[in-house]
C-alpha cells in the first residue's frame, strides 16, 4: 500500500502512526519541533570536553604503552579513524532512527571508549588503548553532526554552525582544571583520571541527547537535494585545514615534553589549542553570514598553513603559537566549509557523510604526517 501524498514512507524507528494527514496528529512524542541551538551546543560542549582530554592523553598514552617508538601516535590516529568511520552511520542513522538515537549512540560509544582506555592504562595494554581511542573517535564523529543539525534547521547556516562550535569554548577552558582534579583522584595511575573524565563527559552528552526535542512529524515538502558536486570545493578546503591542524596537534604533546615541559602541564597547552579551535566561533555566530563562506574557508586554510612552519621550530613558544594559530584556522575554515555546502542547497545524507568522512580522512593523514615529523 502506497503512503498518502505528503506523508513520508514508514521506516525503522519512526514513532508515529501511519495515518491520514488530514486527521489529528497522533498522540506520541514526535509532535514537537526541531531542536534548539542551546541543547545542540550543550551536547557538543560535553563532547568537546572529552575531545580536549583525549587529544592530550592519547599521544602520551601511546608513548607510555607502545611496544615501539614509531607506534606512539597510533592511538591518536585510531581516534581520528573512528571519527571517519562514524561519518556514514552518523549521517544515515539520523534518518533511520532520529536525532536522539543517533547522538545517544555516539555518546554511548564515547563512554565505552573512555572506560576501555582507563583499563588499558591500568593493565598496560596497548591494543586496548587503540580500541578505546577508536571508540572515542567514533563518538567524536557523531558529535560533529550537531553542527549539521543546527545548520539544516536555520536560514543562517554559518551563524548556526558557529553557535554550536562556540559551545565547545567553555568546555575547552574547563578541561585542564577538571583533568588535573581527575588525575589527583586516581594518582599514581597516570592518565587514568583523564580517561575516566572523558567517559563522564560523554555520559553528560548522553543525558543531553536523550532530552533533545524529538524529530518533527514525518510530513514534508519535497525538496531537491543539491548535487554531490556541490560539496567538492568546500570539502577540499576543509580537508586542507583538518590535515594541517592534526599534523601540528598529533606531534605537539611529545614535542612539548621534548622541550622540557612536564607531562601534566601538556593538558594546559592542549586546552589552549582547543580553546583557539572554538573561540572564533563566538564572533562568527554573530557575523558569520555577512562574510562569503568561501572567503572564511580560504582564510582558515591560510592560518593553518602559517602555523606549520612555526611548529617545525620546536621551541615551547613556537609550538604554543602554532597550536593557537592552527586551532583558529581550523575553526574559521570549518564554519566556512559547512556554510558553503548549505548555501548551495539542502545537502543529501550521502553528501554530508562524504563531506565529514573526507574531513576526518584528511585528519588521519595529518596525524600520520605529524608523527613522522615528530
Amino acid at each position: 500500500m502506497r503512503p498518502a501524498v505528503g506523508v513520508a514512507a514508514p521506516r525503522a524507528g519512526m514513532l508515529v502512526c501511519v495515518c491520514d494527514p488530514q486527521l489529528d496528529v497522533p498522540a506520541n512524542d514526535n509532535a514537537r519541533g526541531p531542536a534548539g541551538i542551546v541543547p545542540l551546543a550543550l551536547g557538543f560542549a560535553f563532547a568537546v570536553l572529552a575531545q580536549t582530554v583525549a587529544s592530550a592523553a592519547l599521544p602520551l598514552a601511546g608513548a607510555q604503552l607502545a611496544p615501539r617508538e614509531g607506534l606512539a601516535t597510533l592511538p591518536f590516529a585510531a581516534m581520528l579513524l573512528g571519527a571517519a568511520l562514524a561519518s556514514f552511520p552518523a549521517s544515515f542513522l539520523r534518518d533511520a532512527f532520529g536525532r536522539r538515537t543517533g547522538f545517544a549512540l555516539g555518546a554511548s560509544l564515547g563512554i565505552a571508549g573512555g572506560v576501555l582506555l582507563a583499563a588499558a592504562l591500568v593493565q598496560r595494554q596497548f591494543a586496548w588503548a587503540c580500541l578505546g581511542a577508536l571508540w572515542l573517535g567514533m563518538a567524536q564523529g557523531f558529535s560533529f553532526f550537531y553542527r549539521h543539525e543546527a545548520a539544516a534547521a536555520s536560514g543562517r547556516p554559518a551563524a548556526a554552525t558557529a553557535g554550536v562550535l562556540a559551545g565547545g569554548l567553555l568546555a575547552a577552558l574547563a578541561g585542564p582544571t577538571l583533568a588535573a582534579f581527575a588525575e589527583d583522584l586516581v594518582a599514581p595511575y597516570f592518565l587514568v583520571g583523564a580517561a575516566g573524565l572523558a567517559a563522564l563527559a560523554h555520559t553528560a552528552s548522553l543525558g543531553v541527547a536523550v532530552r533533545l526535542a524529538p524529530d518533527p512529524l514525518p510530513v514534508f515538502r519535497a525538496k531537491e537535494c543539491a548535487p554531490l558536486s556541490a560539496i567538492a570545493v568546500p570539502t577540499a578546503l576543509g580537508a586542507l585545514a583538518w590535515f594541517g591542524m592534526n599534523a601540528v596537534m598529533s606531534g605537539a604533546p611529545l614535542g612539548l615534553v621534548g622541550c622540557g615541559i612536564g607531562e601534566a602541564a601538556v593538558f594546559g597547552f592542549v586546552a589552549l589549542h582547543v580553546a583557539a579551535m572554538y573561540a572564533p566561533a563566538v564572533p562568527l555566530a554573530l557575523l558569520g553570514d555577512r562574510v562569503p563562506p568561501y572567503a572564511l574557508a580560504v582564510l582558515g586554510v591560510a592560518l593553518v598553513a602559517l602555523a606549520v612552519p612555526l611548529d617545525l621550530m620546536r621551541t615551547p613558544e613556537a609550538i604554543t603559537a602554532a597550536l593557537v594559530m592552527v586551532g583558529a584556522g581550523w575553526s574559521v575554515a570549518t564554519v566556512g566549509a559547512t556554510s558553503a555546502i548549505y548555501r548551495a542547497g539542502p545537502p543529501g545524507r550521502l553528501a554530508l557523510a562524504l563531506h565529514d568522512g573526507g574531513l576526518f580522512l584528511a585528519a588521519i593523514l595529518g596525524a600520520i604526517a605529524g608523527g613522522l615529523m615528530a
